[in-house]
């Protein structure tokens, strides 16, 4: 049996990205995957089918439910209340600032700012107590002279505060005590979506710019290829062109909106 080494990368890719999160995610995707390929079978599908469909939903849903995971701080407080109902919340009496430091870096890799803050908050048992976390934000990852560090540290700073201040002012902290144990869940944010929180922004940025090189030499290289497979009769072919074409295409719209981002500080 031959095995494709680009869909062994994937999948490890795949296990690695779904594990740094929650094996949960595993689950919530094998089971609607399951249902729905059930679903199919009971009415058109075909073993062999339902087969390749299952594992095509699986890695899509699985993947999807990480996404959100890793860049949605609702989408984490409600999952872990969904799944985790004896946990009690805590109600957040007040959320005070204090010290903000800044980690700088060449390139901004893993450039960031982050800043403590204390938590107060009335236990199970109607105490007062408080809780010290950290707030922080990653930087842009931007290349000299093309995109000037002040600009890059300013523009970090003012996300960090706007962010700070508004998990402040709203008190958006949802805190969960276990029931049985002197063991406690934090999430910090109710955003929808908060992508500097996360390393990942950097890597998925990084990986960005690395298509966006690689791909434009390659359309540049193979033009006439891409066009006689967008035009071919082979499915196979036209696949792959219109995969390589939809990736370019992100990869412009991602370094399109960063560099008019940063074009505002």
């Amino acid at each position: 049996m031959k095995y494709n080494p680009f869909k062994i990368i994937i999948w490890v890719l795949f296990l690695v990205f779904v594990l740094l999160n929650s094996i949960r995610l595993f689950i919530y995707g094998f089971v609607i995957s399951f249902i729905i390929v059930i679903i199919d079978r009971a009415f058109v599908g075909t073993r062999k089918r339902s087969d390749t469909q299952f594992l095509n939903l699986f890695l899509t849903f699985t993947s999807i439910f990480t996404l959100f995971y890793t860049f949605s701080p609702f989408f984490r407080s409600v999952e872990f209340k969904i799944s985790h109902p004896r946990w009690e919340k805590l109600e957040i009496v007040s959320v005070d600032k204090e010290t903000s430091k800044k980690v700088s870096t060449s390139f901004n890799f893993l450039e960031k700012a982050y800043t403590s803050i204390r938590i107060n908050y009335l236990d199970d048992k109607g105490e007062l107590k408080v809780k010290t976390e950290e707030i922080k934000h990653y930087a842009i990852l931007g290349f000299e002279p093309l995109i000037r560090k002040d600009k890059i540290e300013k523009e970090l700073d003012y996300i960090h505060n706007r962010s700070l201040n508004k998990l402040i002012d709203k008190k958006a902290i949802n805190l969960y005590q276990h029931p049985s144990k002197e063991k406690m869940k934090i999430f910090k944010g109710n955003d929808a979506f908060a992508l500097r929180h996360s390393v990942g922004f950097q890597i998925a940025l990084l990986i960005t710019y690395f298509l966006f090189v690689i791909l434009n030499i390659y359309c540049i290289f193979k033009f006439k290829q891409l066009v006689t497979a967008l035009k071919s009769s082979n499915t196979k072919d036209q696949k792959t062109a219109y995969i390589i074409l939809i990736i370019v295409l992100y990869s412009y719209l991602v370094v399109g909106i960063t560099f008019l981002h940063y074009l505002k500080f």
